[in-house]
């Protein structure tokens, strides 16, 4: 009989374990499971004392949940009974897709690439000045995608620069590209977030910055990986030109929302 539970402190080694059977897709729950306590939530599905099923539950600065899952069928479909927000998106393998949509309306779909870059496949072509945005650039930061932000995003903008290693390349004090280290872990750290203002694209912006964030990480672990959207073709381009190669096929599932990844 399966039992779904909200995980405790005597579960994380079993869930460690579970996850670890492929760190490079997973290392985004492994890093929310040790450091981001106040943004995740997990639950596991056991049968007998043996974990069948987890999900994910992260709540983003935008106020949208995540839901990562893992498991055999039965697991899966026990565990969504757990969330139950307005606002949600899936990020599930192919082969979940029908049990989401059992339960959930999906409101759009995307198909997404996890591309993988080991130590020794790399080609770093870093042709920009680049630094650390600090919350002073958080206006340049929360107006990158568009002409104005408001005084929320602003303070998004801040939090994100507090929490996680940004990188970017600017002109005349403004912000034009950026990107960010999203989860470092021993086995693999993932890079994303990254997004060039539509003026400067085709100037090599993004291929610097992607250049920029493997050699920083190739200095502690010996794998990058990244998510892409798969008929994202130009970005794909440049991270095959970095030396990233395709791993795994994922699905972005959205629910009461419409966000372009």
């Amino acid at each position: 009989m399966f039992n779904v539970k909200g995980l405790t402190d005597d579960f994380v080694p079993l869930v460690d374990v579970f996850l670890h059977r492929d760190p490079f897709v997973n290392a985004y729950a492994i890093w929310d499971l040790y450091f981001l306590p106040h943004r995740a939530r997990f639950f596991i599905c056991l049968e007998d004392g043996e974990l069948k099923g987890l999900l994910l539950d992260y709540l983003g600065h935008t106020g949208v949940h995540s839901i990562w899952l893992w498991g055999i069928e039965e697991a899966v479909e026990k565990l969504l009974d757990a969330p139950s927000y307005e606002r949600m998106i899936f990020h599930v393998p192919p082969e979940f897709e029908p049990i989401v949509r059992r339960r959930f309306t999906i409101t759009a779909r995307y198909p997404v690439d996890f591309m993988l870059l080991r130590r020794g496949g790399e080609h770093l072509y870093i042709k920009h000045e680049i630094r650390q945005p600090t919350p002073a650039d958080a206006i340049s930061l929360a107006s990158l995608r568009g002409e104005t932000s408001t005084d929320r995003e602003v303070e998004e903008a801040k939090s994100l620069i507090r929490e996680q290693p940004f990188y970017g390349i600017f002109k005349n004090g403004t912000l034009i590209s950026v990107a960010c280290i999203q989860a470092k872990i021993p086995e693999i750290w993932i890079i994303g977030g990254i997004y060039t203002k539509p003026e400067y694209r085709n100037k090599g912006c993004a291929t610097s910055l992607t250049s920029f964030l493997v050699k920083e990480a190739l200095a502690e672990t010996e794998h990058i990986g990244l998510y892409v959207r798969e008929d994202n073709h130009p970005a794909k381009h440049i991270y095959e030109k970095v030396g990233f190669k395709p791993y795994k096929k994922m699905l972005w599932l959205e629910h009461g929302i419409n966000l372009i990844p």
